[in-house]
């Protein structure tokens, strides 16, 4: 399991492979493979349908259980509520939603609350969780990927991952759809890897688009400075997921159930 939750990544776009290959090798990064990787993206539930699960199943039992899943909902949700929002949530339970939670005297109708159901579902715009798993040579991934941001640009700590290794792949997809992951697109990229001073360094090939360099480590100023050892300074960096670089070329990666090198269905 990968212990760092929080993913610290940039992108340099269009990059000349056999160049930065030669870069790479002349700045002592180590070469450590190149593998095609066949991966499968998955949606998870929105969070008010998570809610309104969870809130029918406290109407039917009363249970602890069954508020704890909706204090999670609301952990998922938590980062991206902004002031005007948790003022509202007061407001209605006349102290933190996280302390009626666990107060004495809970009352359905006011988690059944339109207010409290609109503020999660203009929170859901601003959050966006998926699943992916990955066959990357003999290795297969698990990841579970959070965005606290759907906008195109957004900060290099609001993506966070939890990370573990599984020794099936078909396996792999049968569980996560047994718990109500959607599968959503089956793709293919030939994946170049490096390793420089803990930190990863990969070059990515994708169908119909060119390819980039992909930075991963623990420390943003050493990920920005091997950028700058490449020759590229820290505005020509881009902090995006591989969707929004397919949309910049005019692709909508959400139109295809495949995307492999030898066949894009729609």
């Amino acid at each position: 399991m990968n212990n760092n939750y929080k993913e610290l990544e940039i992108k340099i776009l269009n990059v000349d492979v056999e160049k930065m290959k030669e870069k790479l090798k002349t700045m002592g990064a180590i070469y450590k493979d190149e593998v095609t990787q066949h991966i499968i993206t998955y949606d998870c539930y929105d969070a008010i349908d998570m809610y309104n699960l969870a809130l029918s199943d406290y109407k039917k039992t009363k249970s602890s259980y069954s508020l704890k899943k909706i204090e999670n909902i609301y952990n998922y949700i938590e980062p991206v509520i902004n002031n005007h929002e948790n003022e509202k949530i007061k407001s209605i339970y006349e102290m933190s939603f996280k302390e009626y939670l666990q107060s004495s005297n809970i009352d359905y109708k006011k988690l059944n609350s339109q207010e409290i159901k609109k503020i999660i579902k203009e929170c859901q715009k601003r959050f966006f969780k998926w699943a992916r798993l990955r066959k990357n040579g003999s290795k297969i991934e698990l990841t579970i990927k959070y965005i606290y941001s759907r906008s195109e640009e957004y900060d290099i700590d609001q993506v966070k991952e939890i990370e573990l290794v599984v020794n099936d792949f078909q396996t792999a997809n049968e569980f996560l759809k047994e718990l109500g992951y959607i599968p959503k697109k089956e793709q293919e990229k030939i994946r170049i890897s490096y390793e420089y001073n803990n930190t990863d360094i990969v070059i990515d090939k994708w169908p119909l688009i060119e390819p980039y360099i992909e930075i991963e480590g623990k420390n943003i100023d050493d990920i920005y400075n091997i950028a700058e050892n490449l020759g590229f300074k820290k505005e020509n960096t881009k902090i995006m997921n591989t969707d929004d670089i397919y949309k910049s070329k005019g692709i909508i990666l959400d139109d295809y159930s495949k995307m492999t090198f030898k066949e894009q269905i729609k």
